[in-house]
């Protein structure tokens, strides 16, 4: 289980996601703003290994610093993405 960086970070119209599960499961991929307001979720069966997923800006209410949290069975993990105007 990884959660990587988005790509790019900082962006302006569009990052990718990028993790690897070590076996084929469902996951969550919520994103939240600094005061923890959730703003998006994906959720779906992903792939063992290497998965993406693609985040538009304009799914985002704002610029500013967001918080992306993968969950996957037991396993969770958060990072930092920013989004510029």
């Amino acid at each position: 289980f990884e959660l990587k960086q988005n790509v790019p970070n900082p962006f302006k119209e569009e990052t990718i996601i990028e993790f690897s599960l070590a076996d084929a499961s469902n996951a969550t991929l919520t994103i939240n703003d600094v005061t923890g307001r959730v703003l998006k979720v994906v959720r779906g069966d992903f792939a063992k290994g290497a998965n993406q997923i693609s985040i538009d800006s304009k799914e985002l209410p704002a610029r500013g610093v967001f918080y992306y949290t993968l969950t996957a069975g037991e396993h969770v993990a958060t990072k930092k993405m920013i989004l510029l105007q």
